[in-house]
């Protein structure tokens, strides 16, 4: 489980929990991102945004951008990404969802 630094951080940002992902290198990420189809959309108030990619027929890699263009990733099970859309929390909205 993330809980310094980076994680902690992020942990605000994401609307699922840290400890439920992988979190990826810019490489790899970016890589799956440009090769995979999207799956999902969400943006939040201040900004940010969260861009899903299905990576496989069960995972999916998440592409987590704050308002000022840094990006993180991260992959997770699409069930996992499923259950955070159900629970998500009020700074969110979805802007496209076909998961």
């Amino acid at each position: 489980m993330a809980t310094s630094g980076q994680g902690r951080i992020m942990g605000d940002r994401v609307p699922f929990a840290l400890d439920a992902a992988e979190s990826l290198s810019w490489n790899l990420g970016a890589e799956v991102v440009d090769r995979k189809p999207e799956c999902a959309r969400l943006e939040r108030g201040d900004g940010g945004s969260l861009t899903a990619f299905e990576a496989t027929e069960h995972t999916v890699v998440v592409r987590v951008r704050t308002a000022v263009g840094r990006e993180k990733f991260y992959g997770l099970t699409a069930a996992e990404f499923r259950r955070a859309l159900d629970a998500l929390p009020g700074a969110w909205s979805v802007a496209y969802e076909d998961v």
